[in-house]
């Protein structure tokens, strides 16, 4: 019997990290990440452009709404993360990039559950 315990714990714990799953969406988008369900309410981004100087290099702020277990929570994500931000169950992990002429096309933002 304890074989058998000790097996299944260590399937439990191997299958809990790699787990972590990533999604990208656009402004206005949802998706599934993991059992959560996000949506993108709204991205704002003050990040330098490609191939441009700029005297620091900004940052990319997402809005997402997110539904987990009958529960709704508003949360604002930014990239870079800000130090001893709080963990709220995802992250940016990246987001796509503009030139700086630009403004038509939408920025791609993906989204994990994995922490850094």
């Amino acid at each position: 019997m304890r074989p058998l315990l000790l097996t299944a714990l260590c399937g439990l714990l191997l299958s809990a990290q790699a787990s972590a799953a990533s999604v990208s969406l656009q402004n206005g988008q949802t998706g599934q990440l993991g059992n959560q369900k996000i949506v993108v309410l709204s991205v704002k981004d003050s990040r330098c452009p490609m191939n441009a100087r700029c005297i620091r290099a900004g940052e990319l702020v997402a809005t997402v709404l997110v539904s987990q277990d009958n529960h709704l929570r508003l949360v604002k994500l930014q990239t870079p993360e800000k130090p001893n931000t709080a963990w709220a169950g995802l992250r940016i992990s990246e987001a796509s990039q503009r030139l700086p002429d630009d403004k038509k096309t939408p920025l791609k933002v993906t989204f994990s559950d994995e922490r850094s």
